[in-house]
């Protein structure tokens, strides 16, 4: 099967950033498929890696990004990218989501190959940029509500990431078929750092009265970062027991920056900045808690988010100050824990839980480890998104 797989923000496991589009289009090559890749980068460039052919457009693109800098991107990769994909042979086109544009090329693509064509929801658009206030332009927003129900209606399966993103679908094109893949767990990439754990936090300067909270993501204004940074110095004004690290960039970077020193904290070692792939899956095992953070908003609670996910790979519990379908999965296991928005009252609560042992840190990690291992493992999700692309280029209703 000749698989055409669009999608604007790809990385290989060495840089920075989200992984589900390697892990899977790797898993479809050593399946036996012909997989070309066409993403975004800051420059032009081919590349091939274990089988995947990934065709980079010189589409730059940061979080850090303006708004209205972010659209350019979108809009010139979506116009690049019907050009690469529609030269390329395919028995069936993918294109994942966001941006919403990337539909484009995928329905392009599509039609010039007469391939059937899968679409990805990773975020609802334009519902959840105009619920967060980014997109307020009517025009525009009846022009992305048109081309969402446009792509809903020419893909022959919808991939949604959550099962909320999955009712906001049906909402749209209740004919849509859908299929729920969520964002998964690499369960055998963090195998060898949570055997090494101690050895790893030694290294890194964890001492092992130290609770260490870990953040390893976006610094995007919908992540409130900034209230992992207060919490962090909430902490510290109430014990010398507790370490909160950040790793990542993004708009809100410069901000948590100014917060860290108002606090007495010294940004470096509360924010170092990014890191690639490989150090998270070697450090975040080392670590006591992961820590998942959403801006107060509906809109954001259907998200999948990737780094819960990596925490239940490295036996993990996380702390979370949002609500959402992650954090009831993980309340209803034993493997999440929920926080107060207000950071001073998130710092007591959580003090007096570890103190009086209301936590139960093994217990919780075990059950972290088994989520991860019976409902998101890697290659069960893989099997499931196999399964839709087959179908799709089969012809199967």
């Amino acid at each position: 099967m000749r698989i055409v797989y669009i999608h604007q923000h790809f990385n290989f496991p060495w840089e920075p950033g989200w992984q589900r589009p390697w892990q899977f289009a790797r898993r479809l090559a050593r399946a036996g498929h012909e997989v070309t890749v066409i993403c975004g980068g800051p420059q032009k460039q081919i590349q091939e890696l274990e089988g995947v052919r990934v065709h980079r457009l010189a589409v730059p693109y940061e979080n850090a990004m303006a708004f209205g800098q972010r659209v350019r991107s979108f809009i010139s990769f979506m116009t690049r990218a019907c050009f690469y994909a529609s030269r390329v042979k395919a028995d069936v086109v993918f294109s994942s989501s966001t941006p919403l544009t990337t539909a484009v090329p995928g329905i392009v693509a599509a039609k010039l190959r007469r391939a059937p064509f899968v679409f990805e929801v990773r975020d609802l658009w334009p519902e959840a940029p105009v619920a967060l206030g980014f997109l307020k332009n009517r025009t525009a927003i009846r022009a992305a509500q048109r081309l969402e129900k446009i792509a809903y209606r020419s893909a022959a399966h919808v991939i949604a990431l959550s099962p909320g993103m999955e009712e906001g679908i049906k909402r749209v094109w209740p004919k849509a078929r859908t299929t729920v893949v969520p964002n998964a767990s690499d369960v055998e990439n963090f195998a060898a750092a949570r055997q090494n754990r101690d050895a790893v936090r030694a290294e890194l300067g964890w001492s092992e009265d130290e609770t260490v909270l870990f953040y390893a993501g976006s610094f995007g204004v919908t992540y409130d970062v900034p209230w992992l940074v207060r919490l962090a110095g909430e902490l510290a004004a109430r014990s010398s027991t507790f370490r909160v690290v950040a790793y990542g960039e993004g708009a809100d970077t410069e901000n948590c920056r100014r917060i860290a020193t108002e606090y007495g904290l010294p940004p470096l070692e509360v924010l170092p900045g990014k890191i690639p792939r490989t150090e998270i899956e070697r450090m975040l095992p080392a670590a006591d808690f992961a820590v998942s953070t959403l801006v107060d908003n509906p809109a954001l609670e259907v998200n999948s988010l990737n780094k819960v996910f990596d925490a239940l790979a490295a036996a993990r519990p996380v702390l979370f100050n949002h609500n959402g379908w992650l954090p009831d999965v993980l309340d209803a296991h034993g493997a999440g824990f929920r926080l107060s928005r207000d950071p001073a009252e998130a710092a007591v609560d959580l003090i007096q839980r570890l103190e009086v042992g209301t936590v139960d840190r093994e217990g919780a990690s075990r059950a972290a480890l088994e989520l991860a291992r019976t409902q998101f493992d890697r290659d069960l999700l893989f099997n499931r998104f196999l399964e839709v692309l087959e179908a799709a280029a089969a012809g199967v209703k």
